[in-house]
């Protein structure tokens, strides 16, 4: 989880409230802030908060504090925050890359050193915990009165302009191509520019920002700056939109003044849309009573409830819809993390207080034991460890490429058993969007990043692979494929006199121990070389393969030492 650091004196301030050590120690905590240490920095007396990445607001000691004010119940409901009218324009141009960008105004901000470190820090951690590290949005602020609008956001050639970048003064102008190779921003975000590059630029032509690498120096905000100009560019249009809302009303609560910017789109020279930006207007919900107590498993009534929602930061509203009386939520703008019922139930659970729930005996009395599947599990990486492998963990899902393209497999034919794989729809990334079928893959992919170890190495990996199977149960179903889950053990040595005996009597070792009725044959494997394969059978079933690494594959992982391997299912 995310930490901050923050000014003790600075959270008294901001909370309106004097906090003893105590005090925050036992209050943050019960509202889902955990405190990590109290300590003195630079003669400053400071706290370290650990963030729960779903209260990316919390990320800022302005909306810690907002929230402390709620939950102590000195500033409760809807934080309310006026907008200005302004007659600010930006005309976004051609952006295929990072096609969504929003824009506010902060006027009348005192920016001493405190709000100037509270401002980079909050930048920081937003393109980490929303912008996935500015590959989903990049942030900007900036000294607005150095500046003049309307403003533009374009995509321009790596040649056809000059700025100075952010921290790069002594070096003068730079080209974006200047900067992505010398720049040490640049040159740790230039994957995430494909071909053209993001340019925002003022009236006069000057460059405020290349997103999503680096702010131009003409616009660094310091302790003489006093009306900030926000820009949040991206690739998704509800992150950006909700994290402009986060650093707008941080900024406010640092008594400024918020003002309305006008985003316009143009193809062809011509107007396509219309946005204005911010838009602190709250996300309506409705909720009805049976349902937040069936989930609590309390009696609270309606009073009750507003209380803890305006303890949250909420508010809300008793309504009749259809003859049955409801709640209407109100959630303020820069709540992301609110996305349903069951999300409004845990925040009155927090601010009713967990210290009033009362512990309750089940009402069904049964004797536990472990699950067979664990508890056979757990008796093979008993047998692995002594015969000298060392246990390995790798995520359940891969890619194409490291399951089949690297394996010698054509998609989808893994081996007997595994035709046939299920693939993640919306991945979060393009090296986790399948799930895997086989554990051998992902164990050379483990060599490779280790292979600067000293040889021999023997790794292991007991773990689930999913397939998709027409017969599975439709307890096993899984969304609208029949799926099934098998749970399997591999292993895999590599050392430079590697060969299939070595394998073979790790093999009969653990099949002697682990399992019977089991027998040997010879088989023919694209990822592993011919005439030095084997197939497990149990009684009389495929139930897994070993031996020697095909050459081939082993280049594909960039490993240079004979590998053997092993992968073999596990039933109860």
């Amino acid at each position: 989880m995310p930490t901050i650091n923050v000014d003790k004196k600075d959270l008294e301030y901001l909370a309106n409230l004097s906090l003893s050590d105590k005090l925050i120690e036992d209050k943050f905590p019960m509202m889902g802030v955990e405190v990590e240490e109290i300590f003195e920095e630079d003669k400053r007396e400071m706290v370290q908060f650990s963030i729960n990445p779903n209260r990316p607001d919390y990320l800022s000691i302005e909306g810690l504090a907002r929230g402390f004010r709620g939950f102590m119940g000195i500033q409760t409901g809807l934080s309310k925050y006026d907008i200005h009218d302004s007659d600010i324009e930006v005309i976004v141009k051609s952006n295929k890359e990072r096609p969504y960008i929003a824009f506010a105004l902060v006027k009348n901000v005192i920016v001493d050193d405190l709000i100037l470190e509270s401002i980079i820090n909050l930048q920081e951690k937003l393109h980490w915990a929303i912008g996935r590290d500015r590959k989903k949005l990049a942030i900007g602020v900036h000294d607005y009165d150095k500046i003049e609008a309307p403003f533009t956001y374009d995509e321009v050639e790596g040649d056809a302009v000059k700025f100075v970048p952010l921290a790069m003064a002594e070096a003068g102008e730079m080209t974006p191509v200047e900067i992505v190779e010398k720049h040490e921003k640049g040159q740790k975000y230039a994957h995430l520019i494909k071909s053209k590059y993001p340019l925002i630029t003022d009236k006069n032509g000057d460059v405020l920002s290349m997103p999503p690498i680096i702010n131009g120096e003409l616009t660094k905000v310091t302790t003489n700056t006093k009306n900030l100009l926000i820009d949040i560019t991206g690739t998704e249009k509800g992150a950006v939109e909700n994290t402009l809302n986060i650093v707008a009303t941080a900024l406010a609560e640092r008594r400024g003044t918020i003002y309305s910017v006008k985003v316009i789109y143009e193809e062809d020279g011509k107007v396509v849309d219309t946005k204005t930006y911010p838009n602190l207007e709250p996300i309506q919900m409705e909720i009805d009573l049976e349902f937040i107590n069936k989930k609590l498993g309390l009696e609270l009534n309606f009073g009750q409830v507003i209380s803890a929602l305006r303890k949250a930061g909420l508010d809300a509203e008793l309504i009749n819809k259809d003859g049955n009386n409801l709640l209407k939520v109100y959630i303020p703008a820069y709540r992301n993390d609110m996305l349903g019922k069951v999300d409004i139930v845990e925040e009155i659970a927090i601010n009713y207080g967990y210290e009033k729930f009362k512990g309750a005996k089940i009402n069904v009395h049964t004797i536990g034991q472990k699950n067979e599947l664990e508890v056979k599990s757990t008796e093979i990486k008993n047998t692995m460890i002594g015969l000298g492998f060392q246990e390995v963990m790798n995520l359940t899902l891969t890619n194409k490429g490291i399951l089949f393209d690297k394996m010698n497999l054509e998609v989808g034919t893994v081996e007997e058993g595994c035709k046939e794989y299920i693939e993640v729809l919306k991945p979060a990334s393009i090296e986790h969007n399948v799930i895997r079928t086989s554990i051998i893959p992902q164990l050379l992919e483990t060599l490779k990043i280790n292979k600067h170890n000293e040889l021999p190495q023997k790794i292991f990996e007991i773990g689930d692979c999913v397939i998709i199977d027409e017969e599975a149960d439709e307890t096993e179903k899984c969304f609208d494929t029949k799926c099934k889950d098998i749970r399997k053990v591999a292993g895999a040595i590599i050392q430079p006199n590697g060969n299939f005996n070595e394998i073979r009597s790790a093999i009969d070792a653990l099949l002697r121990e682990q399992f019977e009725n089991y027998a040997i044959e010879n088989y023919v494997h694209p990822s592993f070389i011919k005439g030095r394969c084997a197939k497990i059978l149990i009684n009389g079933e495929y139930k897994g393969l070993f031996g020697e690494i095909n050459p081939q594959v082993i280049v594909n992982f960039e490993l240079e030492h004979p590998i053997t391997a092993f992968e073999i299912e596990i039933d109860n």
